[in-house]
């Protein structure tokens, strides 16, 4: 994986991770950040050419200073994909990304050709309500994001050298840029805006997520207007780590499609 950086139009510097070849995809990250051995990303690379943005504050929290909202998160996106001067983009985000992405879409429907979310988070149900990931001490966190109740690192382990004090302050680094956007409560509006996506979208959600519960994939199927849903059995929110197989057999002809 090879990480660069790129000057956005107002000036602003921005890490982007690329890895693979062929169609280019964009892939915006959950929790861990882009690991330099992210098994499902190299998984991705195999078929594409991945390009992930590190979300900002993922590398140093300053870079949060001047992104208030997800209005701003969102346009920052937009600001990255024009900079990269990629139009009609194919996304596939995870959890955090995955609600990033759907902000970007529903901002600025013109800029998506494609979107996949799996474990999206962003929206809220008062009959089943997300599991408060910010309450509780980070390594309890991998209760509520692996159906098995991994080991702290699991996936960032993976990386080169990583252990668990490095996994441990990746963890907590994550969880201060998504407690900007996500808290107390996660929805934002997103819900509003779901009509406004106009791309095919894919969402895929775990049986056996201990943080979103997969009712919540009725959300984004009932407001997304071209949308397909599947479940995976036995995932948690981490899904395409615990079930990159059965992700990928609906996932890669989604985004072969023309």
């Amino acid at each position: 994986m090879k990480i660069e950086t790129i000057q956005l139009a107002d000036g602003r510097l921005q890490q982007i991770a690329r890895i693979g070849s062929g169609p280019v995809i964009v892939w915006l990250h959950g929790l861990h950040g882009v690991p330099a051995h992210d098994p499902f990303v190299a998984e991705l690379a195999s078929r594409f050419s991945v390009v992930a943005p590190i979300a900002p504050g993922f590398n140093d929290l300053a870079e949060l200073d001047d992104i208030r909202d997800v209005h701003d998160l969102a346009l920052h996106y937009d600001d990255i994909l024009s900079a990269l001067k990629l139009e009609e983009v194919r996304v596939v985000a995870h959890s955090f990304g995955a609600m990033i992405a759907a902000e970007l879409a529903a901002h600025v429907p013109a800029r998506v050709a494609r979107l996949a979310l799996l474990s999206p988070i962003g929206v809220w149900r008062d009959d089943h309500p997300v599991a408060d990931l910010f309450g509780r001490p980070y390594t309890t966190i991998d209760k509520l994001i692996w159906a098995g109740g991994a080991p702290i690192g699991r996936m960032v382990a993976r990386d080169a050298g990583a252990g668990p004090v490095e996994s441990l302050v990746t963890l907590a680094r994550g969880m201060t840029v998504v407690a900007k956007f996500l808290w107390p409560l996660p929805d934002k509006g997103l819900r509003r805006r779901l009509y406004r996506i106009t791309s095919p979208a894919l969402v895929m959600s775990g049986d056996k997520d201990p943080l979103v519960p997969h009712s919540y994939a009725e959300v984004f199927r009932t407001g997304i207007r071209n949308v397909k849903a599947i479940e995976i059995a036995d995932a948690g929110h981490m899904l395409p780590y615990e079930k990159a197989d059965a992700v990928c057999k609906d996932l890669l002809p989604f985004l072969q499609m023309d």
